[in-house]
């Protein structure tokens, strides 16, 4: 399972987890089963005016026209729906820029322009092969267009059983006993800004870590907040563990 890292613009890190080939493969397909519906649409419609009546060239322009929107459907999709084609929405994916900021229509025009190599000339298998060996599972378009495509909610993040496997009970002494009144969730978000903090211990992280232990100390009535909030907050973790197991 691939991770893409990305650094914002304010020095946040975010972590997001890369689609696999099957999910936009699948995303692909669902997307050409809407094309071809609105080919299908078009392709009636003009029967119902009376195509086959119209003078041969007058007639394949139109038809040309109508179909425009299919010839650009991925890049004018995914500029609408911030990132995503009917087939990501279902399958839950979408595009983003490696360096936080929010993709632009010259960026999906990039990604769609090398659709020609990645999927139509090469049956996919370009696409794929880019997908599987790059770090971040980019296509060639995604690498020219410095983005990827990731899970909307990823499937593998800490759980309490992450949490419960942190130490062993017999070797701490709890501290805080009031921490058995939170929640699993309220440990998993704990967890994380630890986890986030030390991976990347800018001035935003920091501040999350300072602004959890506050609230963690409110909801405990200390009398005042821990010096070293980063201990305490594993301190917190701890305790919970050895109360709760």
């Amino acid at each position: 399972m691939k991770t893409i890292d990305i650094i914002t613009s304010h020095n946040v890190g975010i972590d997001y987890e890369a689609a696999t080939v099957m999910n936009r493969g699948v995303a692909s397909f669902l997307d050409l089963l809407v094309m071809l519906a609105y080919y299908l649409i078009v392709f009636f419609v003009s029967l119902a005016f009376g195509l086959e009546t119209w003078d041969f060239s007058m007639a394949t322009v139109i038809f040309y026209i109508l179909m425009l929107p299919v010839l650009f459907y991925s890049v004018l999709m995914e500029y609408l729906l911030k990132g995503q084609t009917v087939g990501k929405l279902a399958m839950g994916i979408r595009v983003i820029k490696l360096n936080g900021e929010n993709a632009t229509l010259s960026d999906y025009a990039m990604r769609w322009a090398f659709r020609i190599i990645d999927f139509w000339i090469s049956a996919g298998s370009v696409a794929a092969i880019f997908i599987a060996s790059t770090e971040k599972g980019q296509r060639l378009g995604d690498i020219l267009a410095q983005t990827a495509i990731v899970k909307n909610k990823p499937e593998q993040v800490y759980s309490i059983k992450d949490i419960l496997n942190i130490m062993d009970r017999s070797k701490h002494e709890p501290t805080y006993l009031g921490v058995a009144k939170f929640t699993d969730e309220d440990m998993i978000l704990i967890k994380n800004a630890i986890s986030r903090v030390q991976k990347y211990p800018n001035e935003p992280h920091k501040q999350l870590v300072r602004e959890l232990a506050t609230k963690a100390a409110q909801e405990l009535k200390l009398n005042e907040v821990p010096e070293k909030k980063l201990t305490f907050l594993k301190t917190l973790l701890q305790d919970y563990i050895v109360l709760t197991r």
